[in-house]
């Protein structure tokens, strides 16, 4: 069994955050692709055991925390229509710093993030951070542990550290993607779509974003649904084949790399190799984080 566990840390463990505050709201300020910045303070206090087996540090009301900073019932109502399409209960991290720290611990400490909800291919600029990890298969070098992604390293007794970036995703989707297909899952790719016993055609809803894919790359797909009538009103005949080649396609290289953080899960982590045991330790961490908040509607 690895030495490295989830272990849920007391109440006595702490978050607390300042939000920077925004002078004046306008529609933009909510659009898709607006960043916005809260720090939050992380600290863990327990013991060495707690800490070898790695201690979560949860942020309970993380959801408020990264929510807008504004009543949006008192916004005008360009902006508010511009609130309605984002989703506020889950976010994209486009930069992370350690602002400061503290530790009591004779060893160096991991500090990690359950970031992702989903499991993307994010390269990070600062580089990924690879720890030692002892296992009954032996020792290596590891950069995530069960959902949690390494950010930083803090070292044995320290207790201060100039602002340091620690993640900034270097190939995060773009934004039209996200505004077009952010609010899709696999499942909810299906919806709309009418497959037939021992068929090779299934019926397409007329507004399905699957249809805005084929006619948008109908050359390489080798159909055009330009001639194709409507059935019943509202649903177009496609050969089966096809569909499951779109979907497959726009789920694999396009909405599971959204790497989607959900703020209400978002928990931090404190790792040691080898602390004393038998003793207390103290760990405090500054975290700036910046992120945006996706569409929840594909585009019309």
């Amino acid at each position: 069994m690895s030495r490295v566990n989830k272990v849920k840390t007391s109440e006595k463990n702490e978050v607390s955050s300042d939000k920077l505050k925004t002078e004046i709201v306008s529609s933009e300020d909510s659009s898709v692709g607006t960043t916005h910045t809260r720090r939050i303070v992380v600290s863990f206090d327990g013991s060495a055991e707690e800490l070898q087996l790695g201690a979560e540090v949860s942020i309970p009301n993380a959801a408020e925390l990264f929510a807008p900073e504004y009543n949006v019932a008192e916004l005008d109502e360009e902006t508010q229509q511009s609130m309605q399409k984002l989703d506020v209960e889950k976010g994209i991290v486009t930069k992370m710093r350690l602002m400061s720290v503290y530790s009591n611990v004779p060893d160096s400490i991991t500090l990690s993030m359950n970031l992702y909800e989903n499991n993307p291919n994010i390269i990070n600029k600062e580089g990924h951070l690879y720890v030692p990890q002892k296992s009954d298969m032996g020792a290596s070098h590891v950069h995530k542990q069960d959902s949690y992604i390494n950010l930083a390293s803090i070292l044995p007794y320290e207790k201060g550290r100039t602002s340091t970036d620690i993640y900034s995703p270097d190939n995060v989707i773009s934004n039209k993607y996200i505004e077009s297909y952010g609010g899709h899952s696999l499942s909810s790719l299906w919806e709309g779509i009418v497959p037939f016993p021992n068929k090779d055609y299934v019926y397409v809803s007329k507004d399905h974003v699957v249809l805005k894919v084929i006619n948008n790359n109908w050359e390489m797909l080798g159909m055009s649904l330009d001639q194709e009538k409507q059935r019943e009103g509202e649903f177009v005949k496609v050969q089966r084949s096809v569909v499951d080649s779109v979907v497959q396609q726009l789920y694999d290289s396009v909405i599971s790399n959204i790497p989607y953080t959900n703020f209400k899960n978002l928990s931090a982590r404190f790792q040691a190799n080898s602390p004393d045991m038998g003793q207390d330790y103290k760990v405090v961490a500054e975290l700036s984080i910046e992120y945006t908040y996706p569409t929840i509607k594909s585009a019309e």
